[in-house]
């Protein structure tokens, strides 16, 4: 299976653009990682799944802390709603969380590190052996994919122990704009795409077995 995984919209219209671009390049998957609006309107995500829709390709998707929480109305009526979810294709699982760690800008989704380590937990639904992607808007935290341009680490630490706990295949995270890359936790592949309004995206590859996994960073 490919998955095209695309993060940080933030309402620009050339992220729309962008994203078309590298569907038209033909994924079985499209995986959209939060941050769609720029504290809302709701609206702006539905021209987002508007334009998906246009490829005929399944697709998941979590808000980011830039979107109100009445975005989730919007994942639901358009059926890709993976916030705190599991959902199947094909042989993989696919599971979410979205908003992320408090900040110190007060955005409209944040949720304390006892809410993402509850809220993770509640995510039961994958057994051994199974093709696993895990969607969080937020990085696991002490890891390339949370670091700032002037050093300090900003991810979620209970994102990082549940990681390190249950090792799915790929983990799919934005926010840290600057962060872009690829790294890995034990098993895990961790990829921060970067911003989608950037011409920036990621690829995942998932074979049969569950650490048939390769992830590459993309570039219109």
């Amino acid at each position: 299976m490919k998955i095209l995984v695309a993060a940080d919209f933030h309402g620009n219209s050339n992220a729309e653009t962008n994203m078309a671009k590298f569907l038209e390049r033909g994924y079985d998957c499209a995986l959209l990682i939060g941050d769609l609006t720029n504290f809302g309107p709701p609206e702006v995500a539905e021209s987002i799944f508007e334009r998906v829709k246009e490829f005929g390709v399944p697709t998941f998707a979590i808000p980011g802390n830039c979107d109100p929480k009445q975005v989730l109305q919007v994942l639901d009526k358009y059926n890709v709603n993976l916030h705190e979810k599991c959902q199947h294709l094909r042989d993989v699982i696919f599971s979410g969380l979205g908003g992320s760690n408090l900040t110190p800008f007060n955005t409209p989704f944040e949720l304390t590190e006892v809410e993402i380590q509850e809220d993770l937990a509640a995510i039961n639904c994958v057994k051994s052996g199974e093709n696993w992607v895990l969607a969080t808007h937020a990085p696991p935290f002490g890891t390339k994919l949370d670091q700032l341009d002037e050093g300090s680490h900003v991810g979620s630490k209970s994102i990082r122990q549940f990681i390190e706990q249950k090792q799915p295949s790929v983990l799919a995270c934005g926010h840290v704009h600057e962060a872009r890359g690829i790294d890995s936790l034990g098993k895990t592949i961790l990829v921060n795409p970067g911003p989608i309004s950037s011409g920036f995206a990621a690829e995942i590859k998932i074979g049969n077995n569950k650490r048939d996994a390769q992830v590459d960073l993309l570039n219109l």
